[in-house]
């Protein structure tokens, strides 16, 4: 049989095609290459972090208007071991880190660090010691101390979850590794991210300041009006709480030089709308009967946001009790100040959310310009205050603590 002979032109041609289609493929694409699995752990994060997505998927418009930048925020996240998490949209070479072939979490590329990896073994779950949020989220992980066998692990983990969720337990933050709340926390430091877009705030003169005892017993009367407000029912006496809260406020805020409660009222932005941001998504998972969530086959350290309630009431009942009574506390308890704030802007004011971040307002101002009180209102407010909130009680308290005295009792709110 005649062979009709190849050009060699056209053969020469479709090689330098083929070699130069394989040399433009970038790592990432490199899929079909046979790869090691990733470590369990690392999986269990990346697990975490795109649940956490498809719940701002479907939620982020709810929680706060036109938000929808959290999938362009980096998220770097630091094992115990010292293997290193990278989630970025940033296309290109990141220093000392492998991009994992064929991996993406929302159309970012993943990247390991494994240079400086010790010995130590690891093993799911995880939970997240430290977190910063912003421009770049990093978290820094733990591992907490549960049995070496994983069916065990997910039991007693489950336990010491319905333990913390009683309402009798006592106030405690501490992460005990379970993935539900460790979605939520993911929530709060991408709207941390989501902010940061409208500038950056300073509050580092709170930590230069002294704490008196009027000033600490005026911020208590603060967190039992905010409470008080949020619990009530009839929206005229909410809103009389409200008015408590602000002319407290600012008295409080009266000796102090501008710088100081400008930054007070920062610390109530930038870490209150966060925790707000976060329990709302709680509220909204718990209410919901259809919830983005795990494959517990994948996770079993996550409970289908059964918890729930605990959480929320861990942070918003307990929590609040315990912040009111920190004396010397100048930053912490404006976490939850500024979510009740939220809350009740909600409630009294909606719409409050939108172009809040764009014209850089304040919690506090909206809330002034909502309530509109005159001199006389104020005058009249501060006059009830004492003896609608114990006023000699609460400073008693205060000043005994910085005596360095034992506190005589605890404040509990309703």
């Amino acid at each position: 049989m005649k062979q009709t002979p190849i050009k060699r032109s056209n053969f020469w041609l479709a090689i330098v095609i083929i070699i130069l289609s394989l040399s433009c493929l970038d790592q990432g694409s490199r899929s079909a290459l046979p790869t090691a699995p990733l470590e369990s752990y690392i999986e269990a994060e990346l697990f975490r972090l795109e649940v956490a997505y498809r719940l701002l998927d479907r939620y982020s418009e709810e929680l706060w208007p036109d938000w929808r930048d959290y999938v362009d925020i980096p998220v770097k996240v630091n094992f115990p071991n010292g293997v290193v998490l990278l989630v970025t949209p940033r296309p290109g070479g990141q220093r000392g880190f492998e991009r994992i072939a064929g991996r993406a979490i929302s159309g970012k590329a993943v990247y390991i660090n494994r240079q400086n990896r010790a010995s130590a073994e690891i093993h799911p779950p995880l939970f997240a010691g430290r977190g910063r949020g912003g421009e770049l989220i990093e978290l820094e992980m733990g591992q907490p101390d549960l049995p070496s066998l994983e069916a065990e692990r997910s039991a007693v983990l489950e336990a010491r979850l319905k333990d913390k969720s009683r309402p009798e337990a006592p106030f405690d933050l501490a992460p005990l590794g379970d993935s539900d709340s460790h979605i939520l926390m993911y929530v709060h430091e991408h709207f941390h991210g989501h902010r940061a877009r409208f500038g950056s705030l300073d509050v580092g003169i709170l930590r230069d300041s002294d704490v008196n005892a009027e000033y600490a017993a005026w911020s208590h009367v603060e967190g039992l009006a905010l409470r008080r407000a949020y619990l009530e029912s009839q929206d005229a006496a909410a809103r009389e709480f409200l008015k408590d809260f602000v002319v407290a406020r600012e008295i409080k805020r009266a000796p102090l030089p501008p710088v100081a409660a400008t930054a007070e009222s920062t610390v109530s932005l930038i870490e209150g709308t966060a925790t707000y941001v976060s329990l709302r998504a709680a509220l909204l998972l718990r209410d919901s009967g259809d919830k983005p969530g795990l494959d517990r086959a994948k996770d079993p350290f996550f409970y289908n946001y059964a918890y729930v309630d605990g959480y929320v009431d861990n942070i918003m009942r307990k929590g609040l009790d315990f912040a009111v009574s920190l004396t010397q506390d100048k930053q912490g308890k404006y976490y939850l100040y500024g979510a009740y704030q939220c809350f009740l802007l909600d409630r009294f004011a909606p719409g409050w959310k939108r172009g809040f971040l764009e014209k850089k307002k304040s919690l506090d101002t909206v809330m002034t310009d909502l309530l509109k009180l005159s001199a006389a209102e104020k005058e009249e407010i501060k006059q009830r205050l004492s003896t609608r909130y114990a006023w000699d009680e609460i400073l008693a308290f205060h000043e005994n603590a910085l005596k360095g005295k034992k506190n005589p009792k605890r404040f509990h709110l309703p």
